[in-house]
């Protein structure tokens, strides 16, 4: 009977001794250790200990792993509630800020509560301390400067040939990259384009070869493609491309700017803010910021030997959790900002605001496209987000009878005083002006973006010349179909 009571302990016992061996042999593999470990700081330390870490100028460390510590000392930080993210910004209703989202979205009637907020900060910080993928993992995979651009669908191809055409005029030496998604680009269209611009490669993003996966939604826009282009690209310094994205200089200069230098990022502003009670200043903890725009992601260069993690919590909020903050952020372009706002780390941008580029027929402004601006205040890009919906016919007829569609450009006064506010917005265009026999009858309305205090002024002030380049360049390939 003694045997049987011996039993259970001695099993006990192995099962204890097992388990050192184990955790021993680990501590002595690395190579089993999937994620990197975020250092460890006390509890029992004084209260100011904890936050040893926080680095003021962190956007100045010199690589990845340097960040590590500091993170720590980010999670460590007193969570803020909405009540106290939202008091950083006092804008009035009469002042006609462009917020991102309507007074009619349902966490502007209706708060978010500070349970549901605190488990969503929670989580993030979680992903943080324990499931970052060490870049030491993946860092030989990294090299050199070039382009990545998102594409695969026909009308995206086509404009991606416009843009290689531009960069080719500029004489630009980056190479560029296209991520696709599945069957999207055959290799008989590879073949093709390679023609055109041999410094160019691919990169399927459904492949299991690459760092982050993803997935592809048949019914929303695929937003998360453009953050696992990012982490995925065979280059270790990233400019992100639209395909509807025109550079007017060569965009190797960016590289070599002041401010990418030392945030070793640009992040170019769109036209909204953030509204003072966006769930997201407080689970990121971060107090509303007035002298901020959301960001606009058609163009955003990042060195990923320096940010790979902030990537990685971009990547984060913008795949596995998609569904939860598109709720209050539009996609791709605002997960990398707040990846930084949380990680308490200051991005870089140009001192200039985006100006507006469109048509001027008889008094009526039509902003289609974002000039946005290098750290020196030149136009780097034209960015036609808006030029794509207008309707073919509106387009031709801008073409034939008024000399393009790149006629006018409105560029607020306080274009680098960013705290002001500017009335701005997106507005529909009827197309009142065209001629009755080019209408058909069936003519769609479109949407335009406007200043609505600036005035309109000619478009060769600030660029000359570019409606030659978009011929030159192909621009017009939608009037072919």
């Amino acid at each position: 009977m003694s045997s049987l009571f011996q039993r259970p302990k001695l099993l006990a016992a192995a099962f204890f001794v097992a388990v050192i061996v184990y955790f021993l042999f680990l501590s002595l593999h690395d190579e089993f250790e999937d994620y990197v470990k975020v250092p460890f700081i006390s509890n029992l330390s004084p209260p100011t200990s904890s936050l040893a870490g926080l680095v003021e100028n962190v956007h100045t460390l010199p690589n990845a792993d340097a960040y590590l510590p500091h993170f720590k000392a980010v999670t460590s930080l007193p969570s803020i509630s909405l009540a106290e993210a939202k008091a950083g910004c006092t804008w009035k209703d009469e002042q006609g800020v462009n917020f991102m989202y309507g007074g009619d979205a349902d966490w502007v009637i209706r708060e978010r509560n500070e349970s549901e907020l605190s488990s969503h900060r929670s989580e993030w910080q979680s992903f943080i301390t324990n499931n970052l993928i060490p870049y030491s993992r993946y860092s030989s995979r990294f090299s050199g400067r070039g382009i990545a651009v998102v594409a695969g669908n026909e009308r995206t191809m086509k404009r991606v040939n416009v843009l290689l055409r531009a960069l080719k005029r500029l004489n630009s030496s980056l190479p560029v990259e296209i991520h696709f998604y599945g069957d999207e680009v055959p290799a008989s269209t590879q073949t093709e384009m390679l023609k055109l611009f041999p410094n160019l490669y691919f990169n399927d993003l459904s492949s299991s070869t690459n760092i982050i996966p993803t997935g592809f939604n048949y019914f929303l826009a695929n937003f998360q493609f453009k953050t696992a282009a990012v982490l995925n690209s065979r280059f270790a310094e990233v400019l992100l491309l639209d395909s509807d994205n025109i550079p007017a200089i060569d965009p190797e200069s960016l590289f070599e700017s002041d401010t990418y230098r030392e945030f070793g990022t640009l992040f170019w502003p769109d036209i909204a803010r953030t509204r003072p009670n966006n769930p997201i200043w407080a689970i990121t903890n971060t107090i509303c910021i007035m002298d901020e725009y959301e960001q606009e992601s058609g163009q955003l260069l990042v060195d990923k030997r320096r940010f790979f993690y902030h990537l990685q919590l971009a990547a984060w909020l913008n795949n596995e959790n998609a569904a939860y903050y598109n709720r209050f952020l539009l996609g791709d372009k605002d997960m990398f900002r707040f990846a930084w706002h949380a990680l308490k780390t200051r991005y870089g941008k140009p001192a200039k605001w985006l100006t507006s580029v469109g048509t001027l027929t008889e008094g009526s402004y039509c902003g289609h496209t974002f000039a946005q601006h290098h750290p020196d205040g030149r136009i780097a890009f034209l960015h036609g987000g808006l030029l794509k919906q207008i309707p073919n016919e509106v387009v031709r007829w801008q073409r034939e009878v008024r000399g393009g569609v790149y006629q006018a450009y409105k560029r607020a006064s306080a274009d680098e005083r960013h705290v002001e506010v500017v009335k701005c917005g997106m507005r529909w265009d009827r197309g009142e002006y065209l001629p009755e026999e080019r209408r058909n009858g069936t003519l769609p309305v479109w949407m335009c973006m406007d200043l609505y205090d600036v005035p309109a002024r000619p478009i060769g002030e600030v660029l000359e010349g570019f409606e030659e380049v978009f011929e030159e360049v192909g621009g017009y390939w939608m009037l072919d179909e």
